[in-house]
Formats: C-alpha cells, structure tokens, sequence
C-alpha cells in the first residue's frame, strides 16, 4: 500500500524543526511589514529583512546609503518594534550587497597591466642586480 505524498507546507507545519523556522520567518515578516509601515516610501523597498537577536533589532538594507537613511529613523523603529520585544534598545543595520552588484576586486599583491609595465621598465634603468630581480619579479604579479 502506497502512502498518499504530503504537500511541502504539511511536512514544514508538522515537523518541529521545520516548524520552528517556519513560525520565526513569519515573526521576521511580520515584524519587517510592521517596520515598512513606518518608513516613507522611497525607503520602504530597502529595508529587506528584519529581526529580533537579544536585545538588538538588526535590519538589512541593500546599501550603505539607504543604511544611513534608516538611521534617521531609528527612535520611532526601536519603539514599535518594542511591541514584539519589550527589553529591545539598539538597532543595528546591516548592509547586503547582492552578488551580481558587489564591486569587483582584484586579489590583494596584483597589480594592473599598465603598473607592471612601469615597474618593470624602472627595473630596466636599475644597476643593482639584487633591486633589478626584486623589481623584475614585482612586474610579473600582474592581475592578468
């Protein structure tokens, strides 16, 4: 005998694991929604994700700048998300730069093209044998 298959919700409601997360998720929503409802709306669309840790309400914005502007707003935050956590007295925000948009680096003792042109050409001009190496090696740890 087959057992009928169960639907996602059914198994994250009855598991005790799962259903812990699933009842904190929609205590964050909750709270994220109530939050918005404050802020004006420009602001609204980056404030991405709240939550309650120890007597900290921590908020994700998706840039330093929309950090900022929540900042301003932090009394008026802090008192109504009290509803949910009465002792809550520090508000921290936290940036999350999404992968496709955090800015390119190179790896820290690369140089660029044109730079190790120029360091090596100066190694060229240089008498000593032991600087001229030392430069000449400098010249090959471009990024490339």
């Amino acid at each position: 005998m087959t057992k009928k298959p169960r639907t996602v919700s059914n198994v994250v409601n009855n598991s005790e694991q799962l259903g812990h997360l699933a009842r904190m998720l929609r205590q964050q929503q909750s709270l994220l929604e109530q939050i918005r409802q404050l802020l004006p709306a420009p602001l609204q669309q980056h404030c991405i994700h709240a939550r309650i840790s120890g007597a900290r309400l921590v908020l994700h914005t998706d840039s330093p700048v929309w950090g900022t502007r929540l900042r301003f707003h932090a009394p008026q935050i802090i008192q109504a998300a009290r509803q949910q956590a009465p002792n809550l007295n520090k508000l921290d925000i936290r940036i999350y730069l999404s992968e496709n948009i955090r800015p390119g680096r190179r790896p820290l003792g690369s140089l660029s093209e044109h730079t190790a042109a120029l360091v090596s050409q100066l190694a060229d001009s240089i008498d000593d044998q032991a600087i001229r190496a030392a430069l000449k090696r400098l010249s090959g740890a471009s990024g490339n």
